[in-house]
């Protein structure tokens, strides 16, 4: 019976220090980082006989609805590419804003189709669920 006091101790000890320790490595973790909102403010849509299309701005939006600097804007479907032929690739400023200009795109004529806009960023995630519509004219 006499060790049974100081054994008890020694677990409390031992208990309160896991608890300080677990406690102190908790509050160092951050929530998760996403890209939650990708709005296409301007996109006219319209491919001329060349699949020649006026420039789209994109809007990327954090988690907490903040403009995300520095993300990673780029285009797909639709063979769609610089005219020089580089991929449809731009990066949004302090606004959370990215404008991909002197676009080309492939659509069978007299049709119809849509471009996929993919944001990344390190630390955040890939969105890859906004789209337009793109119509092609003769």
């Amino acid at each position: 019976m006499e060790g049974l006091p100081l054994q008890f101790m020694i677990m409390m000890i031992v208990a309160v220090a896991a608890v300080g320790i677990l406690s102190g490595w908790m509050a160092g973790i951050e929530a998760p980082h996403s890209i939650s909102d990708v709005e296409v403010i301007s996109a006219e849509g319209l491919a001329d006989v060349d699949g020649n299309i006026d420039p789209v701005s994109v809007r990327v939006r954090d988690q907490d609805g903040n403009p995300l600097k520095d993300a990673t804007v780029y285009l797909s479907g639709l063979g769609i590419r610089n005219v020089d032929g580089g991929k449809a690739l731009a990066y949004t400023n302090d606004d959370g804003i990215a404008t991909l200009d002197n676009l080309v795109v492939t659509p069978p004529r007299g049709s119809f189709g849509t471009v996929t806009v993919n944001v990344m960023k390190t630390g955040y995630g890939e969105h890859c669920s906004t789209e337009f519509a793109v119509i092609s004219y003769t």
